[in-house]
């Protein structure tokens, strides 16, 4: 039976998680990575340390010359038939059949290192080498390309980043480990051929286990109606040119050539400065120099990887390149302006690689991501030449340099200007994206976001995210949980006012008029048209009392018009930060912590003719149970402290006196309540005058004591009988708090009514996530209750409610 295909990069996007089969194969494509990235640099080590002791002339003093332009060689002869090779068969049988060839090729070196025939076996070494970078030129696009078919669009910036961070530990480990093994070999048995010979041979048995290893790699599929074509041996320039007639992608491309011209004039410059610091060829010490600098780069750019990889986990960040550019020329300056062979010269140098990689990660990233799956590999080989030819002008350039005298420093602080104008440049193009991140990163360090099925919201096409409204920073919370770019809507007033406008301009904000509905439906309807994601905030208006408000129904009309997928967004834990109305105070509260919970849940994604105001509610509520029930543990008296904490009616200096007795379900759940609500107390004595207090208790509690003098009464009961008629009623079902009644909170001048706390006669509103959709239904049903439009529990009947039911929700 045939194996069943590979899923497509959009099925992926939609997976929570990778198939166990994908994630084996991307670690497998990883290490084959980063084993093939050690083997060229071992070798080269060995040709370093090598070279200088057994080859006359020009060949063993200019060594690391030679090996410069003969690994860039390959990428220039080959780089079409690579890509067309890619292009063409399953990316899975190039990776394996380039394991082959690593293995033939470090035994043909292995033989030529034993051979011992002076400048003869260097110069075949030297032979095989070319052979092993030719093996790297046809690896390269088989790869990378293969990334986005392991793990979809939306997990390839994060799986670009283990990429260049395991081929940067391959190479670090290459270098780090090549020179001082050639080294400790040739001191301790004087034979420079076999200092070099037997890393060779244990590399050649550990490239045939990965060899058996990949075979184990996912298949992906290979596009037969790529035609071989004779002129593809020298397609070079037309290839390179298609790509950079896409302008974003010749954008991509300069700025990816940009760093490789940086690294390797860099990397030449370090054999200089390593023969420099050990100018006796015989003593030895140069490569191992040479290695421990390009450790130290290394290092830095497994951190940068890595960093990338982790901030791309949701989507690709191209507003890191700007930073990682400027950064990268300050390091470069930092380089250059310390003395060499100290410990702030090797920090410069980890900090250029942990800045280059910050650079230059989400740029191959995005140039994988933006090809077509039948011209990935021709695009990454174009790639890869291009990179070929800005290697050889950064030789050319340090051949110049060094000629026209200019030292280290002079050299560092050439490619520190070249990355300042980089600099310049990216931030003029990506404007937009750089200030994004910037907000974002601060967000994620205000607020420790957890961000729940953010896979729901589609990959392509018009979206509109509806999202409860709790605070001014909501915008930014959802932009920063989602894996797509997010507009937001905003009004025209604030969006006009010039002091602030380039800002939202930035940001990509869809202003609507207030005063002109239609003008404002039309609005957002066509940037969902043109396959945007539009978040708005269907309630209109910031809670101030930490409950859900009534929906406005417009929405509905631009997800039509928009033809839109819509969906349901809930923010868990905002009410409470200093940017919410909590205590009737918004920026004027310090922050209770520093990195804030606050969990972003996604609904499930609805046709637009489906996304009623109901329904989106009715997701909200689920949402919202969902959250809860995890917060909670499950727990009813720590729901209902939870709950009581995220709504406006006890503050700091309050006295909450119980009148239900100690054990019962109230006192337990104001115990709770209070320890985890700073300033507000708790006692059980009924003739305390503790100012101001709140009277708490059911409705027989309140026979015996008077509540004159109290700032709030609060009754969770359905009785109506024995309840004070001051009292502000709520539901609760016997140790679950089910709905409040509250205050009306203080409004803005004009918004007076906007927001109502307490509706006479109802149970108040209900708690968010104490019940799902389907619950509230049946308990609606139990108790003969209805929902107004606004949101009150109230009788569907003028009788009073006897019964006292249990009511079950739908996960009981």
């Amino acid at each position: 039976m045939a194996a069943a295909p590979p899923p497509e990069s959009s099925d992926l996007n939609s997976l929570p998680k990778l198939p166990t089969r994908h994630v084996l194969s991307l670690v497998l494509v990883l290490g084959a990575t980063g084993l093939n990235a050690f083997n060229d640099n071992i070798l080269k080590m060995m040709l370093v340390g090598l070279a200088p002791k057994v080859a006359e002339g020009a060949l063993g003093q200019e060594i690391g010359a030679w090996l410069g332009a003969v690994i860039l060689l390959p990428f220039v002869l080959f780089a079409p038939l690579a890509g067309w090779l890619s292009d063409r068969y399953s990316k899975r049988g190039m990776l394996i059949a380039m394991l082959v060839a690593q293995a033939i090729i470090l035994l043909l070196t292995g033989a030529c290192f034993e051979a011992e025939m002076g400048t003869t076996s260097v110069l075949l070494a030297l032979g095989t080498f070319f052979l092993l970078a030719a093996q790297s030129t046809f690896f390269s696009p088989a790869k990378m390309g293969i990334l986005k078919e392991l793990a979809g669009s939306r997990r390839l910036g994060m799986a670009s980043g283990w990429m260049q961070m395991i081929t940067m530990v391959g190479i670090l480990a290459g270098l780090g480990v090549g020179g001082a093994w050639f080294d400790r070999l040739y001191e301790s048995t004087g034979n420079a051929w076999q200092a070099a010979a037997t890393p060779i041979w244990i590399l050649f048995a550990v490239a045939v286990v990965a060899l058996v290893a990949g075979l184990a790699i996912q298949p992906t599929p290979s596009h037969p109606e790529n035609k071989y074509r004779t002129a593809l041996w020298w397609e070079h320039f037309q290839n390179l040119r298609e790509c950079l007639a896409d302008v974003p992608m010749r954008r991509a491309f300069v700025g990816n050539s940009t760093y490789w011209f940086v690294a390797s004039m860099a990397a030449a410059m370090f054999v200089d400065i390593g023969l420099a610091l050990h100018p006796d060829a015989k003593a030895g010490g140069a490569a191992s120099a040479s290695s421990h600098m390009t450790l130290m780069v290394g290092l830095g750019t497994v951190a940068g990887s890595l960093l990338v990889a982790w901030m791309s986990r949701r989507g690709l960040q191209l507003g890191i390149i700007p930073l990682g550019a400027a950064g990268l020329a300050s390091a470069l300056f930092w380089a250059g302006a310390v003395p060499m062979n100290t410990r702030s010269f090797e920090a410069a140098l980890v900090a250029i690689g942990l800045l280059g990689g910050c650079y230059m990660v989400p740029i191959q990233t995005y140039i994988q991501d933006r090809a077509a799956p039948e011209r990935r590999g021709r695009v990454l080989s174009s790639m890869n030449l291009l990179d070929s030819i800005a290697g050889v002008l950064a030789v050319l350039l340090l051949v110049g340099l060094k000629a026209a005298g200019l030292g280290f420093a002079g050299q560092f602080f050439t490619l520190a200007a070249l990355m300042l104008v980089a600099t310049i440049y990216t931030t003029s193009l990506l404007p937009e994206h750089l200030l994004r991140f910037i907000l974002l990163a601060i967000v994620r360090v205000i607020y420790k976001l957890r961000s729940v099925n953010h896979e729901r919201v589609p990959d392509q096409g018009g979206v509109l995210m509806l999202a409860n409204h709790v605070s001014y920073v909501d915008a930014m919370v959802v932009g920063a949980a989602s894996g797509r770019k997010v507009r937001f809507v905003m009004w025209d007033v604030l969006y006009n006012n010039p002091a602030t406008r380039w800002f939202f301009e930035l940001m990509g904000t869809v202003p609507i008029s207030a005063t002109r509905a239609k003008d404002a439906v039309r609005t957002v309807a066509g940037a969902l048209k043109q396959g945007q994601v539009v978040a708005l905030f269907p309630e209109g208006q910031i809670t101030r009392h930490g409950l859900f408000n009534d929906l406005r129904k417009g929405f509905e009309l631009m997800a039509r018009q928009g033809e839109a997928q819509v969906v349901p967004v809930y923010l868990e834990g905002l009410y409470g930060s200093i940017f919410s109305h909590e205590g009737g105070l918004c920026f004027k509260k310090w922050p209770k912590k520093l990195r804030y919970p606050v969990g972003v849940h996604f609904g499930h994604a609805m046709k637009a003719r489906e996304a009623t105001a109901e329904a989106v509610r009715r997701q909200w509520l689920d949402l919202a149970y969902v959250a809860l029930q995890a917060r909670s543990e499950g727990d009813a008296i720590r729901q209902n402290a939870l709950v009581l904490a995220e709504v406006e009616w006890a503050r700091p200096g309050d006295t909450l006196i119980c009148l239900a007795p100690e054990g019962s379900a109230i006192h337990r759940t104001l115990a709770a309540y209070v320890r985890q609500k700073s300033g507000v107390h708790l006692t059980l004595d009924r003739t305390t005058k503790a100012e101001p207090r709140i009277v708490i208790g059911r409705a027989a509690d309140f026979s015996t004591t008077s509540t004159d003098g109290a700032r709030l009464v609060m009754c969770w009961d359905d009785r109506d009988a024995g309840t004070p008629p001051m009292a502000l009623r709520g539901l609760m079902d016997q140790e679950r708090l089910l709905s409040i009644s509250l205050l009306d909170p203080v409004m803005p001048a004009g918004e007076e009514g906007n927001q109502r706390g307490h509706l006479p006669g109802s149970f108040g509103r209900i708690f968010n996530g104490v019940l799902d959709a389907k619950a509230l239904d049946a308990m609606l049903e139990k108790h003969r209750l209805e929902l107004t439009e606004d949101g009150f529990l109230k009788n569907q009947t003028i009788l009073a409610l006897t019964t006292h039911e249990p009511v079950t929700t739908s996960s009981e």
